[in-house]
C-alpha cells in the first residue's frame, strides 16, 4: 500500500505496525526518528530509511561504486528534509517486508510521501498502481491524475520520487520509444524492465 500523509501525530518510541494497517488516518510524518538499514534489490544494494515502519527514504548505489552511508545521510537531508542515523536493530519483520517487495517488484510497503508537494504525492501514488511486467508513459500517467498535459510535470515528479522501486518510477517511458531517463542511468532502468518481463 502507498500512501500519502495529511495530519500531524507525535510517534511513540519503537517500532510498531503502520497505522494505515490499523486502520488509522496517517500521521503527517511517520515518526520523530528515521533510521536506516540496507537490503538487496534487483538494482544492487540499497539504502532503506524508515521511521516507525514506513519507508521514507531509498538510494540506490550506483553501478560499480560501494555503497557509502553518508551520501544517504546527505540524500536524506537535502532531498527528503531529515536526519537518518544507522538502524542498530532493524525490525525484522519490516526487513523481510521490504526484501520481499523489491525482490518480487510489488508496491505494499508503506511510504511515507510527505516530503512531496501535494502534485508530486498523486503522481506517485499513480505510478505504484503499475503492475510490475508492464509499463506506462509519462503522457498517461498525466491523463491518470486528471492534467493531461503535464506530462513534463510528471517527469519531474518520478526525478524526485524519494523511493524509487518501491514507487516503480522505472516502469515509466517516454512515448517516443526507448527507456529514457533514470537517475541511476537508463542502463539499469532497461535491466530493471527486462528483469519484469517487459520488452520495449
Amino acid at each position: 500500500m502507498i500512501t500519502d500523509t495529511k495530519s500531524a501525530e507525535n510517534a511513540g518510541a519503537g517500532l510498531r505496525e503502520p497505522a494505515a494497517d490499523r486502520g488509522e488516518e496517517v500521521p503527517e510524518r511517520a515518526g520523530l526518528i528515521h533510521l536506516w538499514f540496507t537490503a538487496d534489490s534487483p538494482a544492487g544494494p540499497v539504502f532503506v530509511a524508515h521511521s516507525n515502519g514506513w519507508v521514507s527514504g531509498l538510494q540506490i548505489t550506483p553501478d560499480g561504486r560501494e555503497p557509502d552511508p553518508g551520501r544517504f545521510v546527505d540524500y536524506m537531508r537535502d532531498e527528503v528534509g531529515t536526519d537518518v542515523e544507522p538502524d542498530p536493530d532493524p525490525d525484522p519483520k519490516l526487513v523481510a517486508r521490504v526484501s520481499e517487495a523489491l525482490a518480487t517488484g510489488r508496491t505494499d510497503v508503506p511510504v511515507d510521501l510527505s516530503s512531496r508537494s501535494e502534485f508530486h504525492q498523486e503522481v506517485l501514488r499513480a505510478t505504484a498502481r503499475i503492475p510490475c511486467g508492464e509499463v506506462r508513459t509519462y503522457g498517461e500517467l498525466a491523463e491518470a491524475v486528471g492534467r493531461p498535459r503535464a506530462a513534463r510535470a510528471v517527469g519531474t515528479a518520478m526525478a524526485r520520487n524519494p523511493v524509487p522501486l518501491l514507487v516503480p518510477c522505472h516502469r515509466v517511458v517516454p512515448s517516443s520509444g526507448g527507456v529514457g531517463k533514470f537517475g541511476f542511468g537508463s542502463g539499469l532502468k532497461a535491466k530493471l524492465l527486462a528483469g519484469e518481463g517487459v520488452v520495449l
